[in-house]
């Protein structure tokens, strides 16, 4: 149990690192292109399920091993 918490803390923790990148990046890019608000905030929801996504997919087979 103890190494799937640490497994889930890692993979959400790289995920927030990125996500918080990928917010600044797509927020000048919008900015620059003159995109709305909506666009924005629907890339970054894309985002968001693939890093869920991602995390639960990584975390499963890390728990797989282990049995």
């Amino acid at each position: 149990m103890k190494k799937t918490i640490v497994l889930i803390c890692y993979h959400l923790g790289l995920w927030g690192f990125l996500g918080f990148l990928v917010t600044l990046i797509l927020g000048f890019l919008a900015c620059c292109a003159n995109l709305p608000a909506s666009v924005f905030y629907i890339f970054l929801a894309i985002f968001a399920v693939v890093g869920v996504t991602a995390t639960t997919i990584c975390v499963s087979r890390g728990c797989k091993k282990i049995h």
